[in-house]
């Protein structure tokens, strides 16, 4: 178990130190937008097809600290140029009421998702970790896993984590990819 816990400390501090270096530095790297991929078979397990009721905002969560234990949050992945955790299951999740460089006309940012010229993004991001039926996180990267890409809307159910620091976590179970309108 301590084994565990250290594995997903240095998985949220590899996150952490990613959103602070996007927030030092906008539109600065030239990665494109990946396309869609997947699902795989277990991810087929994963992902709803029903939209899930009573989704939270993800500040909405954040504010809940470990005050909670089953969440239903929705959200667009983002947050860092590279929102993913590679060969993981793992993304970060923005808050909706975040504007991406693609919804504003005049910026031209490459990398929209980044969210980077947004100043409440640190106050808007969760990191999501997609469990297995035994409470592992899953050792297969979360875009080919669920068929998701950046700035998807989706809705995840899960649990919260904090840990020691303060950092919480998403412990997701299901996941439901809003189709774009």
């Amino acid at each position: 178990m301590k084994k565990d816990n250290d594995s997903l400390r240095r998985i949220r501090g590899m996150v952490f130190i990613g959103m602070v270096l996007t927030i030092l530095g906008c539109g600065e790297n030239s990665e494109t937008m990946q396309v869609h991929t997947g699902p795989s078979e277990l991810g087929k397990s994963l992902l709803l097809n029903i939209e899930p009721s009573n989704a939270m905002d993800v500040s909405e969560v954040l504010q809940l600290g470990s005050n909670a234990n089953s969440v239903v949050v929705v959200g667009r992945i983002g947050g860092s140029r590279n929102p993913w955790v590679d060969g993981l299951a793992a993304f970060t999740l923005t808050d909706l009421s975040l504007t991406s460089c693609i919804e504003i006309d005049e910026d031209h940012c490459e990398t929209p998702w980044d969210f980077c010229c947004d100043p409440e993004l640190s106050k808007n991001i969760l990191l999501v970790q997609m469990m297995s039926a035994q409470g592992d996180l899953i050792n297969e990267g979360a875009r080919q896993l669920l068929g998701v890409s950046e700035l998807d809307t989706v809705v995840v159910e899960g649990e919260i984590e904090q840990d020691a620091s303060g950092n919480i976590t998403l412990a997701a179970k299901t996941l439901y990819l809003k189709k774009a309108s």
